[in-house]
């Protein structure tokens, strides 16, 4: 009988770590993992570029440039391909959130950049030396839910 007992025991006991496993076919971590890596973050007001360990640096919709919170003085000619990329980066998202399933948990979509996403990224990226740590995280685009 206390064979068993210590049998069912640890059933139990596989069966309840088991339970406690990763959720959704996630292996544990994998969480962080996508967390951490670098990313632009587009939301309803802001483009949000994030590269471990850099400072997040975000967009305006005026074209504005915010590293660490600090805003950066920038020519208007530069300013103006900000807005730009913003503009197009903000209407790809709402092409990607029209068609893409709703989900519960309000994760980002991943989406493709279009030639002039692609054309105004390279152009930032060469003009303004301060996005130069940014550029891998343009390989990641998300569309944020919110």
């Amino acid at each position: 009988m206390k064979k068993f007992a210590a049998w069912f025991s640890l059933i139990a006991l596989c069966l309840l770590l088991a339970a406690c496993g990763a959720r959704d076919g996630a292996s544990p971590g994998s969480s962080r993992a996508e967390r951490g890596k670098p990313r632009v973050a587009v939301d309803s007001m802001t483009v949000m570029l994030r590269r471990a360990p850099a400072a997040n640096a975000s967009i305006g919709p005026d074209g504005s440039l915010r590293i660490d919170d600090i805003e950066l003085p920038l020519p208007q000619a530069q300013r103006s391909h900000l807005q730009q990329l913003f503009m197009h980066l903000q209407m790809q998202r709402q092409r990607t959130l029209e068609t893409a399933p709703p989900d519960p948990n309000m994760r980002s979509v991943g989406f493709a950049a279009t030639p002039e996403i692609t054309a105004l990224q390279e152009t930032v990226l060469q003009e303004i030396p301060s996005l130069q740590p940014y550029r891998e995280s343009f390989g990641n685009l998300q569309a944020e839910r919110r």
